[in-house]
């Protein structure tokens, strides 16, 4: 099943300090706690917080708050390393706590501290997006100035206000200095929309980019005949393509398949037939640049599984809920040169036109959305 988290660092405070105030509702019997006593007790009190899982335990998790929100102003910066492995209600429980200490600070942040951890790529990339808040909120041109060295950041979130900035300061620039600032933040933009309307404003000034090549999607692969999915029979089902040697599939006699979408969808109806309660096999030969883990990212509107090399990555039946890029994640090995990946593609008997579309849009990528695979054109491919 797909997880579906919001990044705490991306909630507005206003957020956590209601959430600080529930707490009140949701522990009228508990007196206030005792401050940490020292900055190792409150780092970790933070970690305490930030492995809180689900609806257990809820007191004790705003007990531990309100501790944190008493931390003096010089434990602030070092405590922020606790988001390193923080859970998604653990995060959100560790800044309710943080975020109150701040507001207590006001104007006496250690902002110098706090723009040391926001230079620091080693760090927590949530603490470093919170820490960067903060920062902003007391001395916008310090936070300003740190995101010229943020473009490549491992922050999705500073790399992505680095781009914002970016992209703003060719405002004025002649056309071809314009162009090349946008190509330079085509190169460190990891967001879809940034990268559309970085390939948007290209092509209307006379450059063409193409979006699926930016993006890294597969388009190559060898599809399947249709086999029976009536009452959703298939999903389970262990049809031929599953059987046998499955790191290298016989594809010998499979349609050639080459998407031309710019998200790099691969229609099933139109490379076989539009059928209802059917599944097709797709199959891709990939290059991989180096040995090791990498995130294989896909999209469908219908039911999908994965393999790579032969190995099952990722299975999720779940018809027409979305169809969003990147709409499920996995993280696998591969080897360096030559992988196969193969998708199971159900399509249910829905009838309503918003359940007609077959297809599905694959990419690997490392955990920042920097696309890792490539194709060479084999005999036989369109």
């Amino acid at each position: 099943m797909a997880c579906f988290c919001i990044d705490p660092t991306a909630l507005p405070r206003r957020f956590f300090l209601t959430l600080a105030c529930l707490s009140a509702v949701i522990r009228p019997a508990i007196s206030a706690e005792v401050p940490p006593q020292t900055m190792a007790e409150a780092i970790s009190i933070c970690r305490e917080l930030s492995r809180a899982s689900g609806p257990d335990g809820q007191a004790d998790m705003a007990a531990k708050a309100d501790q944190i929100a008493e931390l003096p102003a010089e434990w602030l910066a070092p405590c922020l390393v606790a988001f390193d492995d923080a859970t998604p209600a653990g995060a959100n429980w560790l800044r309710s706590g943080l975020d109150r200490a701040a507001d207590r600070f006001g104007d006496r942040l250690p902002l110098e501290e706090l723009a040391t951890l926001v230079g620091d790529a080693t760090q927590s990339p949530r603490g470093r997006s919170l820490a960067f808040l903060w920062l902003t909120g007391q001395d916008r041109a310090k936070a300003d100035g740190l995101l010229d060295t943020l473009l490549d950041d491992p922050s999705l979130d500073l790399r992505r206000q680095a781009v914002e900035k970016l992209l703003a300061s060719a405002g004025g620039q002649e056309q071809a200095a314009h162009k090349k600032t946008y190509r330079r933040g085509l190169a460190a933009a990891r967001d879809i929309d940034q990268i559309e309307q970085i390939v948007g404003w290209l092509a209307e000034h006379g450059e063409q980019v193409d979006v699926a090549e930016v993006l890294g999607f597969v388009r190559q692969w060898r599809v399947s005949e249709a086999f029976d999915n009536a009452k959703g029979i298939g999903f389970e089902k262990i049809y031929p393509p599953q059987t046998g040697e499955l790191a290298q599939p016989d594809t010998s006699g499979w349609k050639a398949v080459a998407s031309t979408d710019k998200h790099g969808a691969i229609d099933l109806n139109a490379a076989l037939e539009t059928k209802k309660g059917v599944l097709a096999y797709a199959v891709a030969i990939i290059e991989m640049p180096r040995a090791g883990a990498a995130q294989v990212r896909i999209g469908s509107p219908c039911a999908v599984a994965v393999w790579v090399n032969g190995l099952p990555v990722m299975a999720h039946e779940i018809y027409h809920a979305s169809e969003a890029i990147d709409q499920y994640i996995a993280t696998t090995d591969f080897s360096a040169g030559t992988n196969s990946v193969m998708v199971k593609c159900c399509q249910n008997e829905q009838t309503e036109p918003w359940a007609v579309d077959w297809k599905f849009q694959l990419r690997i990528c490392d955990s920042l959305g920097l696309p890792l695979a490539t194709q060479l054109k084999r005999a036989g491919d369109e």
